[in-house]
């Protein structure tokens, strides 16, 4: 395994007027688990073809453990890099069997049979695929075929493995129980692993960091609580998890970490890293409802999630919020809130 290090990377298609990856800097740590979220033509496929080497940088460079393998003038073939690629197709041979399809990338590689034999088995067991070493990709479920396609691209011991949407394709309920896969290998293994997913749940779930893409950028790069907890920009704040971004006024500083604001004509005090923020993230903790709350809110949606429901509302001036409440609420019905200590920040900042 090694570090994987991005500098400055882009990439502009032909007769593209805009870039699909732009000024992208970033370090995976050896060993990391880091996800690529964001929405459909964000750019995070594109970092990803990159990685493995089917495309190459227009500009910037990449290099793994220190060694350049992509830059405008210099990129090494896919098949050099020691790269392990999980799609969300599969890509099984349908002729083979599981252990063939998993021994494949060592026969390429004139690995002796004796030597392949024993990695294959390894692969099997860590995938929980011993006892479907025979068997044809056909008769296997979704989550078996994604297993092999996972032990396959791990047989190498690959500097790195990238996984392309791997979960697309599954039900909600296997869906569930892969991730539980793919975070128990990673545990066991320490293997480098690049996630790309459109699903927030599937990235804050696995990752150790996420990095949030927006047009060919990275918007912010850090743990799924902060970027919950701690959002950089609107983007962030709205793209990631259930809650309302709203504009504040900035009344001045409470001490390290905190700020005093004003939001829909309300004096509260937040948390805060900046000295003069001019928005909130209200997230559905940060709402309590009471009758003397004071902003009021018109229920517009209220739907059952087990256990509580979950209520739109709309504030003066039209602010809609996100609030959990353990009973039904009527809609139409005005409620009474306040807002406790929600995450401030300047509208343009960016860190992570």
């Amino acid at each position: 395994m090694a570090e994987l290090s991005l500098n400055r990377l882009g990439k502009t298609y032909p007769g593209s007027a805009r870039a699909a990856l732009a000024d992208v800097t970033a370090t995976i740590a050896d060993g990391e688990f880091i996800a690529l979220l964001g929405p459909s033509g964000c750019g995070k496929t594109t970092l990803l073809r990159l990685l493995a080497g089917f495309e190459g940088p227009t500009e910037g460079e990449i290099h793994v453990g220190g060694t350049l393998i992509a830059s405008r003038r210099n990129l090494v073939p896919p098949e050099e890099r020691n790269m392990g690629i999980v799609f969300q197709s599969y890509a099984l041979w349908p002729h083979m069997s599981v252990a063939r399809n998993i021994a494949y990338p060592l026969e390429v590689r004139g690995i002796a049979k004796p030597e392949r034999s024993t990695r294959v088995a390894a692969a099997l067991e860590m995938t929980g695929l011993s006892d479907f070493a025979d068997r044809a990709p056909a008769a296997l479920s979704g989550g078996q075929r994604q297993r092999v396609a996972l032990a396959r691209a791990l047989v190498a011991d690959p500097s790195a493995v990238l996984l392309d949407e791997p979960l697309a394709n599954l039900d909600l309920a296997l869906r569930g129980t892969m991730q539980e896969v793919f975070t128990g290998f990673h545990a066991r293994t320490g293997a480098t692993m690049v996630y790309v997913t459109h699903d927030q749940t599937e990235a804050m779930a696995m990752a150790d960091r996420v990095a949030v893409m927006s047009e060919g950028r990275i918007r912010q790069f850090a743990a799924p609580e902060v970027l919950y907890n701690e959002p950089a920009d609107d983007f962030v704040a709205g793209f990631v998890g259930d809650g309302a971004v709203l504009p504040a006024l900035a009344e001045g500083p409470r001490g390290p970490g905190r700020a005093q604001v004003r939001v829909l004509g309300h004096s509260l005090e937040a948390r805060a890293r900046c000295a003069a923020p001019d928005r909130i993230c209200a997230r559905p903790e940060d709402i309590t409802l009471s009758d003397t709350g004071p902003i009021r809110a018109e229920v517009r949606a209220c739907t059952y999630q087990g256990g509580r429901f979950r209520l739109t509302l709309a504030a003066q001036g039209g602010a809609r919020l996100i609030a959990f409440s353990r009973a039904r609420a009527r809609l139409g019905e005005t409620l009474g809130l306040s807002l406790g200590r929600p995450w401030a920040y300047a509208g343009g900042a960016a860190h992570g």
